[in-house]
């Protein structure tokens, strides 16, 4: 026992650096992704299924995540509402994660995450986006989700809102709030779940 000791007191520049380094790394990581959209939380299947219950997925829709992470969403909504299901996350190692975690599961024709900037992925064409976002980001998203959506298509956002939107269904117990494109004024009634 001595002698780890002794070790470590004669490496201890050493080790003092390489806690110090692998903070930085640590900090750096958690603060990039809140430069990039928001820090990475992962979400529990109970919260991904309400929010694609609320979202009404259907079978052979188009689902698209934007950013996300470890691709919990694209693979439940690939493997249980038997959506085609795309994401797009920034992280390569949350991305390199959710790759490999299709793979295992076989939903290679169904559903994939790629590489790439939320703030400049290609979201037409999808029948729901879904947003775990920082409120800054949704906003920020807000113009081209209304330029590039189709009407009637969903947005499914966990714990931020979108400002100046109505939401179609909003889950106070989940915050959970869903607009529909072209609904997105007075003239719509908010289903509210407690």
């Amino acid at each position: 026992m001595s002698s780890i000791v002794e070790l470590a007191l004669n490496h201890w520049v050493v080790i003092e650096q390489g806690v110090i380094l692998a903070s930085l790394l640590m900090i750096l990581w958690v603060y990039l992704a809140m430069a990039w959209g928001a820090p990475w939380i992962p979400r529990s299947t109970r919260t991904i299924d309400r929010m694609l219950s609320l979202a009404e997925v259907k079978p052979g829709q188009k689902v698209i995540d934007l950013g996300a992470g470890d691709g919990r969403i694209v693979v439940r909504a690939a493997r249980k509402y038997k959506a085609f299901a795309e994401g797009v996350e920034i992280d390569p190692v949350r991305c390199l994660t959710a790759k490999a975690w299709i793979r295992l599961l076989g939903l290679g024709a169904k559903a994939q995450v790629r590489l790439g900037d939320l703030r400049r992925y290609d979201v037409a064409g999808a029948d729901v986006v879904t947003l775990c976002l920082l409120q800054g980001t949704n906003q920020k998203l807000k113009n081209r989700l209304e330029q590039s959506l189709k009407p009637g298509a969903r947005v499914v956002s966990h714990l931020s809102s979108i400002s100046g939107w109505t939401p179609t269904a909003l889950d106070e117990r989940y915050g959970i709030f869903v607009y529909e494109i072209g609904r997105t004024g007075e003239e719509v009634r908010t289903r509210i779940y407690a």
